[in-house]
């Protein structure tokens, strides 16, 4: 199973990135096929954070579009959402041993890269290089 992150989503639904056709196939090829992948909550709330928000989008979409935007995803059988389990701030602490120099905004990635392991999920599909901090973490950029 494989994870993905929130700039994999927004790239695809969105035509102005120059990343969006790619993302967009992979999504279709990847998401929607039947493969077993999966994301923690805060990738849909993040995605719903960037694509709703007037400073990033010249035309945000509104909750409800956004939404609709993530129901194929999260209404696949093959889509998994993960959530936190008791071992999760031992996970985190060993997240913080292997990174130390993790802070600031790059708290977020270390949430995510701690839930991923947490399920034992090792692949993860982004656009965002600073996840190869992680390095249990095999790190693959649909878009390149």
């Amino acid at each position: 199973m494989f994870a993905v992150d929130t700039n994999v989503l927004v790239y695809a639904h969105f035509d102005r990135y120059p990343q969006h056709a790619k993302a967009r196939r992979f999504c279709a090829d990847r998401l929607l096929s039947g493969d077993e992948w999966c994301m923690g909550w805060q990738v849909v709330y993040e995605y719903l954070r960037i694509t709703t928000h007037p400073r990033v989008h010249e035309t945000p979409l509104s909750l409800s579009t956004a939404l609709d935007d993530l129901r194929p995803y999260l209404e696949a059988d093959n889509c998994h959402i993960l959530d936190h389990t008791p071992l999760h701030y031992r996970v985190l602490l060993d997240i913080a041993g292997d990174a130390p120099a993790i802070a600031g905004n790059l708290i977020h990635d270390a949430h995510y890269a701690a839930l991923l392991r947490e399920h034992g999920v090792h692949t993860l599909y982004t656009a965002d290089r600073d996840f190869a901090r992680f390095g249990f973490l095999k790190v693959i950029d649909p878009t390149a």
